[in-house]
């Protein structure tokens, strides 16, 4: 009964890391591409800082995983990401276009130490479920609560205006690198579940990613890193384009996170009746209707309705792409597996952020958002018809 109760308690304690972890992304999420576009940023520029920060995802989530396997250690890896990523990302209020090279190179250091915390994260709570048992999307989904959370503050805590200045967004600042803060003091209480005896690495074992399903699953990996990369970037900015004031920004990802809380939550009852499979597939399905949707130019009510879409190209893949690597992967190259899908998607952020920069600086934001859509259209048959020919 001791035990039960001490396995629930370091359960919330995972799920508390999620939440705080995924605090600070939202805000900067919501707000970072405004910002840079307040401080004078192009649609050109701001292509380039994301595909800055996808070609960063291409190496560190490599090095962060690997190092984590060979060292069979989570925590202090976790520790330090946190802390760092907090210190440096409030140097950016003090660079701006005029700085754009500086300001690409702080850019790089802070990604390498920020986006790949989620994964690694993911990695130990696998860790601790492989041990204890668990559902991973109850778990997870309290970190789409923390995504969630900071946005429904920001009602109240920014601007009623669409045309304040970059200087508005300071809550931004302090929101994020507290909550990284508070990230690294949640993790330094959990369990890391090291292995005192290490088993030698075969990395003969990793051919298994050159099978026709793994492959597959790659290019929707892939791709989908292509769609969202641009459409992260350029749909706060879009907002802001349509006159929707600082505190409403973050209404939209309410309602879209708050769908895929609940998808989230019961994904895996989900997942176990209806296949992994048909989870990417019914995602990019999603994918490609709010793509079109938003190129109609629809109204406030209708973008609102659309982000409940979010459920599925989220709360659906997800969890969907997380049971394929963990299954396809073998278990002493799991944060490696994990960190694996971050690479090839970095790829396709890559090429994502620069294409759809190009698209919305010359053609604007419905032909952005109609290419997006096409690309999740086409993708939807290819791996429609990938999948059905090659099985797990």
């Amino acid at each position: 009964m001791t035990s039960i109760k001490n396995n629930n308690q370091v359960s919330w304690n995972f799920a508390a890391l999620q939440f705080f972890s995924f605090a600070a992304l939202s805000l900067f999420g919501t707000y970072g591409m405004v910002y840079f576009q307040r401080r004078g940023l192009s649609k050109i520029q701001i292509g380039i800082l994301n595909s800055v920060v996808s070609a960063v995802s291409i190496f560190s989530p490599m090095i962060w995983g690997i190092t984590s396997d060979w060292l069979r250690k989570r925590k202090p890896l976790v520790v330090v990401m946190h802390l760092v990523s907090a210190l440096l990302f409030p140097l950016f209020w003090f660079l701006d276009s005029r700085s754009f090279i500086l300001l690409c190179s702080i850019r790089a250091i802070f990604s390498f130490f920020f986006r790949t915390s989620v994964p690694l994260i993911d990695a130990w709570t696998l860790d601790h479920l492989s041990r204890e048992g668990g559902d991973y999307g109850k778990i997870r989904s309290w970190g789409s609560i923390g995504y969630m959370i900071p946005l429904v503050a920001s009602i109240f805590i920014f601007s009623s205006s669409s045309e304040g200045q970059a200087e508005v967004l300071l809550p931004m600042f302090v929101g994020v690198s507290l909550f990284r803060i508070i990230s690294a003091i949640q993790a330094i209480f959990l369990p890391d579940y090291s292995i005192e005896k290490r088993e030698e690495i075969n990395w003969k074992a990793l051919n298994i990613y050159l099978h026709p399903f793994a492959l597959v699953f790659f290019f929707s990996v892939f791709i989908r890193t292509f769609i969202f990369a641009p459409y992260f970037a350029f749909f706060n900015i879009y907002l802001d384009q349509l006159g929707v004031a600082d505190n409403m920004k973050g209404l939209p990802w309410i309602f879209a996170v708050g769908a895929e809380v609940v998808m989230i939550a019961f994904s895996g009852s989900l997942l176990r009746r209806f296949g992994a499979v048909s989870g990417i597939i019914l995602a990019f399905i999603a994918m490609s209707i709010r793509l079109f949707v938003l190129s109609a130019t629809p109204s406030w009510e209708m973008i609102l309705f659309i982000q409940l879409l979010h459920g599925f190209t989220f709360g659906a893949y997800h969890p969907a792409s997380i049971q394929i690597i963990n299954k396809i992967t073998p278990d002493f190259f799991r944060a490696t597996g994990q960190t694996l899908v971050s690479v090839v998607g970095a790829s396709g952020g890559i090429l994502g952020s620069l294409a759809g920069a190009i698209w919305a600086e010359t053609n604007g934001y419905t032909i952005l958002f109609r290419n997006l859509g096409l690309c999740a259209l086409i993708a939807t048959i290819l791996m429609s018809i990938s999948f059905s020919m090659w099985k797990e």
